[in-house]
């Protein structure tokens, strides 16, 4: 026994105790951390039910971005417009991260609530500011699109890495082809500090887009939905993993890469347009024999139930 204590002071770490009083500068330093973990969360009755609902699922993208690796330590946003905010004088207003907080340290009720002229409606748990940068990205495209509810932007390695090249995003798998046609560019600016940069970004994501990949910075997905915006920017992520590894798989020759033909996509796309037009008015045998479903929605709530396994709902939902 007095051997296996002796052994167990070497491979075990020794649990060091906490001194009772702080230096003074670390102690002012402490003090002036707001994203400490002590705060009192607000109760769900201070918001309106539909405003919750919003806080709620926002707090899981956050949490689902940290455990894909679509955070970057305290930057990148998601941001989700507050359901019949359009209808307020100074709306639309939508929710934001505060920043200095990692994004598995999001809550619902520590999100920010802003609106278009940059002002900060209500602080949440006053647990960080509003960064500006963050504004400016997500705010061009609420501003332009009123059919877009959730923006979701990242640095994730691999899609920086596809948005740096010549090559861009190319349609190599499903995954890639599922974001075809509804994607666009825009060019490198710098850090997003300037608000006349917003009027160019919605310009370049267009009426339609759903994606837009930035250049030299990351991309940024966008929705009807957080559902929707998840499930974008999971198949752009994924699909920038695969022509990475692809890439480096044939050493960079492009020329040793299938990939699919501008004509042969709009086959594609001729395709899925014929099925949808006739499961429409009929069905064909497996489709009469199975249940309909939603992809997005059944991905977004598998990736919902994975992040209350890992977290814990109370530690999300407060």
């Amino acid at each position: 026994m007095r051997r296996l204590e002796h052994l167990s002071q070497h491979l075990l770490p020794r649990p060091v105790a906490a001194p009772l009083d702080l230096p003074a500068e670390a102690a002012g330093l402490a003090r002036r951390d707001r994203t400490r973990r002590d705060t009192t969360p607000r109760q769900k009755t201070q918001f309106s039910p539909v405003e919750w609902e919003a806080r709620c699922k926002l707090a899981v993208a956050y949490r689902l971005a940290a455990h894909y690796g679509w955070d970057q330590l305290v930057f990148n946003h998601i941001t989700l417009k507050v359901p019949e905010s359009d209808l307020l004088s100074d709306g639309p207003h939508f929710l934001i991260n505060p920043f200095g907080l990692r994004f598995d340290e999001v809550t619902a009720s520590s999100l920010l609530k802003v609106d278009l002229d940059g002002n900060v409606v209500d602080k949440g748990t006053n647990q960080g500011p509003l960064f500006k940068q963050g504004f400016v990205v997500h705010s061009a495209v609420h501003a332009a699109r009123p059919d877009i509810t959730c923006v979701w932007h990242c640095h994730h390695a691999d899609t920086v890495a596809v948005v740096t090249s010549t090559a861009g995003f190319l349609p190599l798998t499903q995954e890639a082809i599922s974001q075809w046609g509804l994607f666009s560019y825009h060019p490198f600016e710098g850090s997003a500090v300037d608000l006349d940069e917003r009027q160019r970004m919605a310009n370049n994501l267009g009426p339609k887009n759903k994606v837009l990949l930035l250049e030299n910075h990351g991309p940024l997905t966008a929705g009807g939905s957080v559902e929707e915006a998840f499930f974008r920017m999971y198949m752009v992520t994924l699909s920038c993993t695969w022509q990475v590894k692809a890439m480096a798989a044939v050493g960079g020759d492009l020329s040793k890469l299938r990939v699919p033909s501008g004509e042969y996509l709009a086959s594609l796309k001729q395709r899925d347009e014929r099925i949808a037009a006739k499961s429409a008015t009929s069905k064909d045998d497996v489709d009469r024999k199975n249940e309909s479903y939603n992809e997005v929605e059944a991905m977004w709530h598998a990736a919902r139930r994975l992040m209350e396994s890992f977290h814990g709902p109370a530690s999300i939902y407060c």
